[in-house]
This record gives structure tokens, sequence and C-alpha cells, in this order.
């Protein structure tokens, strides 16, 4: 068992630069803060993130060094461990920033801020995940057909949480799409300027008769243009598909010595 955590904690040090540890751990530090000191002073920050979301998403911060405990032939164990650098900030984000912070009703379009960079994280996690496959299966794809699969894969999980917000809103009482005006003026502190904040409109009647169509269509919008920003940011700069870290020349190389 020694043997095995030694040999756990060498393939992180190893893979992992230095300054990329110290930034995870800042982000991981700041959050053990704000789930202390919500629980320490009973705070409910508008009530959209309880300390169970906090420890989900600081549990979220630590991917990478869970997926070391993934069997060897597992396609994550063959995620370069720079996709945390992208993922531990998203889960920040939304539980520091948008919770603790109050960002949600004190930064205008703060939450869809988050759809549009939520979706452009899953559109990088897509490539990461496709990159792993290629390493797993010993498959070389051109990156024009990895970023398009990633595309897929980041609207797919996009796509996967509106589904949620609705299930939980139809069979467990929830108001993730804020189809409830007045549960969404509670969560602002009681003032409906405070709701204002999410939504760049100027008529108040028209926000309050489309408010919930408003809040689903606002994300699915910003998901798409989150999406196709890092979708063209791939294309430009397939990082896993050029230069040394070029897996399709690693792949072929390796194939070469097997034959």
């Amino acid at each position: 068992m020694k043997t095995y955590f030694k040999n756990y904690f060498s393939g992180i040090f190893s893979n992992v630069k230095k300054g990329e540890l110290i930034y995870w751990w800042i982000l991981r530090a700041l959050m053990l803060y704000a789930l202390v000191d919500t629980v320490k002073n009973g705070k409910d920050y508008s009530g959209s993130n309880p300390p169970a979301q906090i420890i989900a998403n600081l549990v979220g911060m630590f991917a990478y060094e869970i997926i070391r405990f993934f069997p060897e032939k597992s396609v994550f164990r063959y995620f370069s461990p720079r996709f945390q650098n992208v993922t531990a900030l998203g889960f920040f984000l939304g539980s520091f920033g948008g919770a603790y912070m109050n960002l949600y009703y004190s930064l205008p379009m703060f939450d869809k801020i988050l759809h549009a960079t939520g979706t452009a994280e899953g559109v990088y996690i897509g490539y990461e995940y496709v990159c792993a496959m290629q390493l797993k299966l010993k498959k070389t794809c051109p990156h024009q057909i990895a970023s398009l699969c990633a595309l897929g894969f980041g609207f797919i999980l996009a796509n996967a949480w509106e589904l949620f917000e609705f299930t939980y809103d139809q069979f467990f009482g929830g108001d993730a799409q804020h189809w409830n005006l007045q549960n969404a003026i509670n969560e602002a502190g009681g003032k409906i300027e405070n709701v204002f904040q999410m939504f760049p409109i100027s008529d108040p009647d028209v926000f309050i008769s489309r408010f919930a169509l408003m809040d689903t269509m606002g994300d699915i919008v910003l998901n798409f243009i989150g999406g196709m920003i890092m979708y063209i940011v791939l294309r430009v700069f397939p990082y896993r598909h050029r230069g040394k870290n070029d897996i399709n020349a690693l792949i072929e190389a390796e194939n070469r010595k097997l034959s």
C-alpha cells in the first residue's frame, strides 16, 4: 500500500507543473474557506448554493487526482492534467463567486457568463476525451474531426444541464429555471432590482411575463456562443495535435515499434 501511494503521488508530481499545483491549491483553499465560513456562521447566501453543493464542487476540483485511482486501462487515465486548469476554475466560479460572493445577483449577467464559459469548458473536456480515446485505442485522428466531436460533446453537456434544471423543478419542487419570479426575488434579497441584474431588459412588464422563458433561452444562447468560441479556438490551436505534443505522431511512432 505504501508503494502504491508513493507511485501515485510521484505520478502526479512528475506530470503536473509546480505552477499548476500552486494554482489548484489556491482555488481549493478559497473554496474550503467559503465552506467553513458558510457552515460556521450559518449563512445562506441567497439560498443558491448550500454547503452540499460547495462540497461537491470542491471534490470536482480534485478530478485529476481522483482519476489516478482509476484502472490503468481506463480512458480517463489518458487525460492530460492540463484539463484541471480549466475545470477547477469553473467549479470555483460557480460556488465561490456565484454563491459565496453572491455574484449571481450583484454582477450583471454573471449566471449567463457562467453558462458561456461552462459550455466552452465542456467543449474543452470533449477535446481531451477524444484525445484520451485516441491514446487508449492507438488510433490517429485529424484535429478537425477531434474538435468537431468536442463541440458535440460540449453541447450534450449543456443540454444535459438544462434537462437537469427542468427535472429538478418539475419533480422536486425546485426553481432552477426561475419559473417563480417571487422565489427569484427572495433569493435576491427581496429586491426585484437585483433580479434585473440577471437580464438586460428595460420594460418591467415584459420582464415579469417572460422571466422563466428568458432564463432558459438566455442559457441556451450563451451556451451556443461559449461552445462555438471554444470550437474555433481548438480549430486554430489544436494543442494536442501539433508540435511535440502531437498525439498522432506519438501513436504512429508507437504503432511502428509494434509492427
